[in-house]
């Protein structure tokens, strides 16, 4: 396991930032690692949430829901459907559009997803108490309206 991350490297001498970054780059290894044991590649992590929420979505759909581009959805609708997480269905009306469904193994992988992320948000937070874990997300929620503001 890769124990280093390169993108601390970008930040000068900002303790408090370094030890967010690495945090984060932590927590997606850890799931990264536990999703590839129950046989989920991460890349359906991003699909897989709004085609349980949703009965069928197109592909469109799912474009503009995930920000993910057009030729990554098409790939990797195609690698889950030879997984038989999901399965494609033209419009018999528009034959331009399809419409995705995920299957039965892949709802039961969904369930295997959230337990994953519930454990790995729990070995995360390990130790912190209520005071502390408030105070790190009003800190944390700060800093991210300080940069969507800059980025408008």
């Amino acid at each position: 396991m890769k124990t280093a991350n390169n993108n601390s490297l970008m930040v000068r001498e900002n303790a408090f930032i370094n030890a967010v970054n690495e945090a984060s780059y932590l927590f997606g290894v850890y799931v990264c690692e536990e999703l590839e044991r129950i046989g989920m590649r991460y890349s359906y992590r991003n699909i897989m949430k709004p085609l349980m929420e949703n009965e069928s979505l197109t592909q469109l759909e799912l474009v503009k829901i995930t920000s993910l581009k057009a030729p990554t959805i098409s790939i990797t609708l195609r690698n889950m459907e030879r997984d038989g997480i999901v399965r494609r269905e033209k419009n018999d009306n528009d034959r331009r559009e399809t419409h995705v469904f995920i299957t039965d193994k892949g709802k039961k992988m969904y369930t295997k997803v959230l337990a994953v992320l519930d454990k790995a948000e729990k070995t995360m937070l390990k130790g912190l108490s209520e005071k502390e874990l408030m105070a790190m997300r009003t800190t944390l929620e700060k800093m991210s309206a300080n940069l969507k503001i800059e980025n408008k």
